[in-house]
């Protein structure tokens, strides 16, 4: 157990010098367990951290955690002890005043919002929960399964106020892992009786039903999926995620958007889908590399090469998406004389002027969420990279 928490304490890096932790512990065997081997690390790293501890009493009738709190004096830590009557908020807190629709997802959304009250009180900057790896692994699955999302827990985030970390040192030890020291170290857990759990449908207990399923004809199922969700604990994943989404999504936007200018285009003129003007016209709205011509910048590309909107002579300045349905047939065939003539050097001298135009517009811009010629404009402030292959890309 120390040594699958030491290796995800390094690889993560959860713990700096002068770090004051703030762990949840609710009194069952992962946060007990947890407890005692901050604690051995505590005494056993150079890294010198503080340690306190905080239980959230939900004041429910079957779950009773003051045990804890002569047993947590015992070991010398600073103790929080909350309580709070979270079945009487949940009655009314809901959509409309009514009740909640879920009671678990609101305990533990509640239970976190007073952590992370209780940890700003306390100066903490890092909030400390035992998460295991059997906990990320059914994570991922009911995300993929039911969201249709790659995402699981992270090892070590910021949340969005930006004024505190929250950090799982569990995050490669199993379940049983935890249950075995618990026991054996004979600790006070107090098992999770809530009714309310058990009342509604337990689709965590049916995934972990189905990993131990698996488990049982591939021993190694935990440890792969460990490897391939090291991606997914990382703090960014969602955002790059996020951003390769929306990319493809604009993309498929972008194209049912022609199909429906090229419909009315054809209605309007009377022509065949077969006609050159339609052709011409995605040329023309896109030019070369898929961004909108830029008639600002003037700046003559490297190497001797020239632009092909220069080698055609203000023609394709001439065309606009808008004006695409009055093309002249000289116009169409100047333009396309135009791209077949153009040196490859030149094309790709373009295409970079163009996406590193693309780039400085974003970056001026400053705003999120705008778009210019059917682009997303990257966001002032992010890492960009700005490549001939693959475009204005995020980089993480």
């Amino acid at each position: 157990l120390m040594s699958k928490v030491t290796k995800a304490v390094m690889e993560w890096n959860m713990l700096e010098h002068g770090d004051r932790l703030l762990l949840g512990l609710s009194g069952g065997k992962d946060s007990l367990s947890l407890l005692h081997v901050l604690l051995a690390l505590r005494r056993k790293l150079p890294t010198k951290f503080d340690l306190e501890v905080c239980t959230v009493d939900p004041m429910t009738p079957s779950f009773d955690p003051s045990p804890l709190i002569p047993y947590v004096k015992s070991l010398g830590l600073p103790y929080h002890y909350v309580r709070r009557d979270i079945v009487a908020h949940a009655r009314d807190c809901g959509k409309d005043g009514g009740r909640v629709s879920s009671l678990c997802a609101f305990c533990a959304r509640m239970k976190r919002g007073i952590l992370y009250n209780t940890a700003r009180e306390r100066r903490c900057n890092k909030l400390v929960l035992a998460q295991h790896l059997d906990d990320l692994a059914e994570s991922c699955l009911m995300s993929c399964l039911h969201n249709g999302l790659l995402r699981t827990m992270k090892a070590h985030y910021v949340v969005d106020a930006g004024d505190l970390a929250v950090i799982r040192p569990l995050a490669y030890c199993r379940e049983s892992m935890t249950t075995e020291f618990a026991t054996g170290a004979g600790m006070p857990v107090i098992n999770e009786n809530c009714p309310a759990c058990f009342e509604e449908p337990k689709e965590r207990e049916r995934i972990k039903k189905l990993l131990s399923k698996e488990e049982g004809l591939y021993p190694n199922v935990y440890d792969n999926m460990r490897k391939a969700m090291l991606p997914l604990m990382h703090d960014d994943s969602e955002k790059i995620m996020h951003f390769y989404t929306e990319q493809v999504q604009a993309r498929k936007r972008k194209e049912q958007g022609k199909g429906k200018k090229k419909n009315k285009l054809k209605k309007k003129s009377g022509l065949p889908s077969s006609n050159g003007i339609a052709k011409h016209e995605d040329v023309s709205a896109t030019t070369l590399s898929g961004v909108p011509a830029d008639t600002s910048a003037q700046r003559a590309p490297t190497n001797g090469a020239v632009a092909p909107s220069r080698q055609c002579n203000g023609v394709e300045n001439h065309v606009s998406t808008s004006g695409a349905a009055k093309l002249s047939a000289r116009a169409a065939e100047a333009l396309q004389k135009c791209l077949e003539e153009a040196t490859e050097e030149a094309l790709v001298a373009e295409l970079a002027r163009r996406r590193a135009r693309r780039y400085a517009l974003g970056r001026q811009s400053g705003g999120e969420g705008e778009n210019r010629g059917g682009e997303d404009v990257v966001k002032q402030g992010e890492g960009a990279l700005c490549s001939i292959m693959g475009g204005c890309e995020i980089m993480p």
